[in-house]
């Protein structure tokens, strides 16, 4: 179970979290998901393994939703996979609920695809890239 960094104070819980990915994404965390989610909001380096198909990569979304729906609209995660179509399927998934997503691999890694905004430090998407 994660534990709490005394100077962070966070209003999440498991079921404010539940709530978030239901409503969001559609989909209900188990406990597992949500323990590693609380833990990488909190700051906390992580390792998580669990089998294929046990929700893994949903607790790198989770982190997401919560800094945004805490008010952080420029939050960003950035999640490298070891199949660019996973990739590719990550970031489909996320634009299909309205969070802008980009699948960078070796076609799309370039100038194009990474416009950095120095005022915002944000990345974002061109034309030749999955998603929005």
């Amino acid at each position: 179970m994660a534990t709490t960094n005394p100077k962070f104070k966070s209003k999440w819980d498991v079921k404010r979290v539940r709530d978030l990915v239901r409503d969001q994404l559609g989909k209900r965390a188990c406990w597992f998901q949500v323990q590693v989610a609380l833990a990488i909001y909190e700051g906390k380096d992580v390792v998580a393994c669990a089998a294929t198909g046990a929700g893994k990569t949903l607790t790198f979304w989770m982190p997401l939703l919560m800094a945004i729906e805490d008010g952080h609209e420029d939050a960003m995660v950035i999640v490298v996979t070891p199949l660019n179509l996973l990739g590719k399927q990550n970031a489909l998934a996320l634009n299909d609920t309205n969070l802008p997503a980009i699948a960078v691999d070796r076609d799309n890694a370039n100038e194009r695809t990474f416009k950095v905004d120095t005022r915002k430090s944000n990345l974002s998407n061109s034309d030749n890239s999955v998603g929005h």
